[in-house]
């Protein structure tokens, strides 16, 4: 990926932020006409979303409103089961509240047919229609629509099958600030809610000032980090665990771990609360490599979304310009690797041995030549 179309994927995330702003001013005199209608249906609109941090996200862009993570306390969102609870409050939806789901664990597929059975009123956002994904090697693509919303989702543009390829990271989280942007648009426009202008402008300085700003290799503990490294323009990503509970290839153990002795920066970024086992993990594998105190950052997004986002790529920033200082003056990552005192070890050192070799040369030569001719003359 060029730096050309890293700065156009910068412009474009700002565009998709003016697109949320503007029509905010334009529909301004609409929304005052229309107040007392609207009145009702925002002061008890609801947003219910599946998985964290699609809470989190939402809850910061709109403050005014209720938003219920109805998976709240459950070890895996995956394998949720609907309680009669769960059923009862989704039924008491109404037109003015919408669903946000990833549509891909069981429970959701089932509130999604009872949705199109018009046993449930709310609007439902089907993220997979929404947003853009990464595989794992690096390439955004968009799914196809599946309008059997099966697990085995088909991926457009590039042709990608999830069962067939294992490739593409559907653990976004809701992180990636482009695709934030999309869902916030999407609630919305389904809901006549206007965004926090504030927190749109934070995120837009934030893309502005670091969207593609970085290059090289880079770590994903985690498979929502890709998304932020992605993000941040680092291109050569490696994921180290790409499905939760499944252990990291002995490949990608291997490449992660060399990546980190040359100075990449490591990520894991999580919605729990609890630091995945992982980090601790790779930090004892790294350590066991030869690298003494590696810097590994690792952020729970359970609590905030702009606040932690911003603090990441602080962390990130500082471990980029480190890395670019000590290729600049030539010392290494690497605490225990062998010195090699006694040769040059700059451009200015080997200029001035060749110099002073080739005088002597030079002077050795004249010497020659001088006897040379002293003899002649004799």
């Amino acid at each position: 990926m060029t730096a050309c179309t890293t700065r156009c994927c910068a412009q474009h995330l700002k565009m998709e932020i003016c697109r949320v702003l503007m029509p905010i001013e334009k529909r301004f005199s609409v929304y005052l006409a229309l107040a007392a209608l609207l009145a009702v249906a925002v002061h008890g609109a609801k947003i219910v979303v599946s998985f964290p941090a699609y809470n989190v996200v939402l809850k910061e862009a709109f403050p005014q409103v209720e938003v219920i993570l109805l998976t709240r306390g459950a070890a895996d969102p995956h394998e949720y089961q609907l309680t009669p609870q769960d059923l009862e409050f989704l039924k008491s939806l109404g037109p003015s509240d919408v669903i946000v789901s990833s549509m891909h664990a069981p429970f959701e597929l089932k509130i999604a047919e009872m949705v199109k059975r018009g046993e449930i009123r709310a609007k439902m956002i089907d993220i997979t229609q929404l947003y853009t994904f990464l595989t794992f090697d690096g390439k955004e693509v968009r799914l196809e629509e599946d309008h059997n919303h099966e697990h085995d989702h088909h991926h457009g543009g590039e042709g990608y099958s999830h069962e067939e390829h294992g490739s593409v990271n559907m653990h976004e989280h809701g992180l990636y600030p482009p695709n934030v942007v999309r869902l916030i648009r999407a609630v919305s426009e389904a809901t006549g809610l206007s965004p926090d202008q504030r927190f749109l402008q934070r995120l837009e300085e934030l893309n502005k000032t670091y969207a593609g700003k970085f290059t090289g290799m880079a770590v994903a503990i985690t498979p929502a980090a890709q998304y932020i490294l992605y993000w941040l323009g680092y291109r050569d990503i490696v994921v180290l665990v790409k499905e939760a509970g499944v252990p990291p290839t002995p490949q990608d153990l291997e490449k992660a771990i060399q990546y980190v002795k040359e100075g990449a920066p490591a990520l894991a970024a999580y919605v729990s609360g609890e630091r995945p086992r992982i980090v601790d993990q790779f930090i004892q594998k790294v350590e066991e490599a030869g690298v003494s105190n590696p810097k590994i950052v690792a952020e729970s997004f359970a609590n905030s979304y702009i606040d932690t986002l911003a603090r990441v790529i602080e962390k990130i920033a500082a471990q980029f310009t480190a890395a670019k200082t000590s290729v600049a003056t030539g010392t290494t990552t690497q605490p225990h690797a062998p010195q090699q005192t006694a040769a040059p070890t700059s451009a200015g050192q080997w200029d001035s041995a060749l110099t002073w070799t080739l005088a002597a040369v030079v002077a050795v030569v004249i010497v020659g030549v001088g006897i040379w001719a002293l003899r002649r003359r004799r």
